[in-house]
């Protein structure tokens, strides 16, 4: 059989996604600090000039596997928001089951840490840190107020605190359960973070009828 022949646009973005795969690899086993251009392409396979055709430095690789990741998660949510919704109940079980999965499914949740770690030390990466966050946060703030208008629901507090507080939760329990799953476990995290979000979201019960007051009965004087 004939090899089909890549285009040059394909040969691009395979060798960006092999630079991509490669350095989540490299700041895993080394962090961001340690980890150099010349770790990631070699890695990859690649010549410095590979990694400079499609990255300006490290610093853009990272953020970009960070977004790709968002991005991915985003989707989830955006599908389940996105479909016909026939119960407000349904619906919060739904997002609850797909944010308690988090913890197990993010990839980046390590390479979270690392970014807030070097961004207590590097100014010039903690501005970039804080755009890329208040992207997230506007995106995540997004669907909890979409979550809120499907179902006519009071939030139990501003949909930006609860997106904050979403996301450092989810990134926390992802820590803890790389780090010390003996505490840590599955069932554990997925209490935890679908707990959170429930009651973060949570449909109000319905309003229980006031109690009728008894007539007494009239006493013969």
């Amino acid at each position: 059989m004939t090899r089909q022949r890549l285009s040059r646009e394909q040969s691009r973005e395979q060798t960006r996604e092999r630079l991509l795969e490669a350095a989540h690899a490299v700041f895993m086993q080394k962090g961001f600090a340690l980890a150099s251009v010349e770790d990631i392409s070699t890695a990859a396979g690649y010549s410095r000039g590979a990694f400079y055709s499609n990255f300006d430095d490290k610093t853009q690789l990272f953020f970009e596997l960070l977004r790709r990741e968002g991005e991915s998660i985003d989707r989830g949510f955006q599908r389940i928001l996105e479909a016909p919704m026939t119960d407000a109940a349904v619906l919060e079980d739904e997002l609850a089951a797909q944010y308690s999965r988090l913890y197990r499914d993010d990839k980046c949740s390590l390479l979270w840490m690392e970014a807030r770690i070097v961004a207590l030390r590097d100014e010039k990466f903690r501005a970039q840190l804080d755009g890329f966050l208040e992207e997230r946060y506007r995106q995540i703030t997004g669907f909890v107020e979409a979550y809120g208008q499907l179902t006519g629901t009071t939030l139990s507090a501003p949909p930006r605190e609860i997106a904050i507080g979403l996301m450092a939760l989810c990134e926390g329990v992802s820590f803890s359960y790389r780090c010390v799953p003996h505490i840590v476990d599955g069932k554990t995290a997925e209490s935890v973070l679908s707990w959170f979000l429930k009651a973060s979201i949570a449909v109000p019960p319905a309003p229980a009828p006031a109690p009728t007051k008894p007539v007494g009965r009239n006493r013969a004087s």
